[in-house]
């Protein structure tokens, strides 16, 4: 921040002559093999207890990433699917099934009108 400061100052340039980069807006998946996963693994965390802080030490990744597992933003692989079942204490054939179950109720819901 100081080299910044400084940098600022040495040229003469004011802070707000400067650009600020804007965030991405991330889209949300419509997919629903997408978001049952990421409902699925919220479900179970918040059933054991985890924060998502908690769940991601355990797992070994970053929190940010069970974020974004849980958003749909991004797809874990089986393996790190395997860890995270492993961290809640859960088979994961008992988290593939609940996922099935969440896009049949999904399916069967009643779409709301645009």
């Amino acid at each position: 921040m100081r080299r910044i400061c400084r940098w600022l100052i040495r040229f003469n340039v004011a802070p707000s002559d400067l650009r600020m980069q804007r965030r991405h807006k991330q889209i949300q998946p419509t997919d629903l093999k997408i978001r049952a996963i990421g409902a699925i693994v919220r479900e179970f965390r918040k059933m054991a207890g985890h924060s998502q802080e908690r769940l991601s030490g355990e797992c070994g990744f970053d929190r940010t990433y069970i974020s974004r597992v849980e958003r749909g933003i991004i797809n874990p692989t089986v393996g790190r699917l395997w860890q995270i079942a492993d961290a809640l204490k859960t088979p994961l054939s008992q988290v593939a099934k609940r996922m099935e179950l969440w896009i049949v109720n999904q399916e069967r819901r009643p779409k709301k009108p645009s």
